[in-house]
């Protein structure tokens, strides 16, 4: 059973307002999220430690988290954000601070069950951020392990147990040697080491990111840009152990730029950007093949949605 079956679609912004051409192939689509802001925000704090809380406990980490940063600026600023599917809500949680090195920007994040959310750089670093004040703080890991350079990546458990995996996918031609594949990987969170699991059936070249569940499965979303006037999203479900597609769906939306997604629910949520700027989350019906009702926000942070992670908390149905 979809834990949505209708959905709000009118709500008020509470304070202010944070990636395709055209509508997506759905019933149209409906303004109604808020955007509010968290006062509770200590950027400076560190990160907290995942092994002083228990597991699952935070109802806040069974939301989604989306990672921003604005592309066109200088600065390149970018916001740690958390999405409500139910009340269709963003809450800005702060900026994001972490020491970048000249023109790398952040781009890709994964959320693990103590509520520390895995944040990688264009150029390969990988950064920890509370998900309660956007403290970050460099790990560390040596850039350019088995030659990826760029990577998306997200958490599953190993089955239905509570351990859990980072897993990473290397994209199109940003991989050092420049070939236009691309594979699974997978981080060890507590050695930093970066491993290659296998090939990944994807077309090339093409984006890719990705979401898990707290029963063991992997999805990738996966933007053939082979045409970029004609953009080809699909959801797909992976063989975590060998990096094989299982299962793949076409999402019946138009891509225009910052792509992201994240499962909860029983769904999964599809974050671009809309005709005229604003922030887009399409929900998509994996099952059916569809698309469920599109939302576009202005957001009160300057930037575009490039990340959204969920830990393996969130609530998942079946698939």
């Amino acid at each position: 059973m979809k834990i949505f079956s209708t959905l709000l679609v009118a709500l008020s912004v509470v304070t202010g307002a944070a990636c395709g051409d055209d509508s997506p192939a759905s019933d149209g689509g409906a303004d109604g999220s808020a955007m509010v802001r968290d006062s509770a925000v200590g950027p400076d704090s560190a990160p907290r430690d995942a092994t002083v809380f228990d597991d699952c406990t935070d109802e806040a980490n069974k939301k989604v988290w989306i990672l921003t940063t604005d592309l066109g600026a200088a600065t390149r600023e970018s916001h740690l954000l958390r999405f409500d599917p139910e009340l269709l809500t963003y809450t800005d949680i702060g900026e994001l601070r972490c020491e970048l090195e000249g023109t790398n920007i952040l781009r890709s994040m994964a959320v693990d069950r103590a509520g520390t959310a895995w944040v990688s750089s264009s150029r390969g670093a990988l950064y920890r951020v509370d998900t309660t004040t956007a403290a970050c703080v460099a790990t560390g890991m040596e850039t350019g392990q088995e030659q990826v350079r760029n990577y998306g990546m997200g958490f599953a458990t190993v089955g239905d147990t509570t351990e859990e995996r980072l897993f990473i996918t290397a994209e199109g031609g940003w991989w050092m040697d420049g070939l236009a594949y691309r594979r699974l990987g997978a981080i060890d969170t507590s050695t930093l080491g970066l491993s290659i699991i296998g090939d990944i059936d994807a077309p090339t070249p093409a984006n890719m990111e990705l979401t898990g569940t707290g029963d063991g499965r992997l999805f990738g979303m996966v933007l053939d840009v082979r045409n970029l006037r004609d953009i080809i999203v699909s959801i797909e479900l992976l063989d975590a152990a060998t990096g094989g597609t299982l299962e793949r769906k076409v999402a019946p939306i138009e891509a225009r730029s910052g792509f992201a997604f994240a499962q909860w629910g029983g769904d999964f949520w599809l974050f671009t950007e809309a005709p005229d700027e604003s922030a887009r989350v399409v929900q998509f019906d994996f099952d059916a093949g569809t698309v469920v009702q599109t939302v576009d926000v202005t957001l009160d942070v300057p930037g575009t949605i490039v990340g959204a992670g969920v830990s393996t908390c969130a609530p998942y149905d079946l698939i």
